[in-house]
């Protein structure tokens, strides 16, 4: 999937919850009851109600809620296996 693709399908004033994902899921990963499965639920719920009080109570926000919080991790991933490359060379 491009970037553009992407773009198209994520409302700009969302971006800003993917960074603050992102710090939730590093704040999530130290913390020692939890089990590592748990922390994409959270974000994804985290995230959904995020749009519900910003978007109100429709569709649009679940959809948008997921997208963000799907992007969220992925760049997680895309940045962990950036930094774990890095680390073998």
């Amino acid at each position: 999937m491009e970037v553009d693709v992407l773009a198209t399908l994520i409302d700009p004033r969302s971006y800003i919850l993917i960074p603050v994902l992102y710090i939730i899921w590093l704040i999530l990963r130290q913390t020692p009851r939890l089990e590592p499965w748990t922390h994409a639920w959270i974000i994804m719920g985290i995230s959904i109600i995020s749009c519900f009080l910003y978007y109100g109570f429709i569709i649009h926000s679940f959809v948008e809620g997921v997208l963000v919080a799907g992007v969220t991790i992925l760049v997680k991933d895309l940045i962990h296996v950036r930094i774990n490359l890095n680390g073998k060379k």
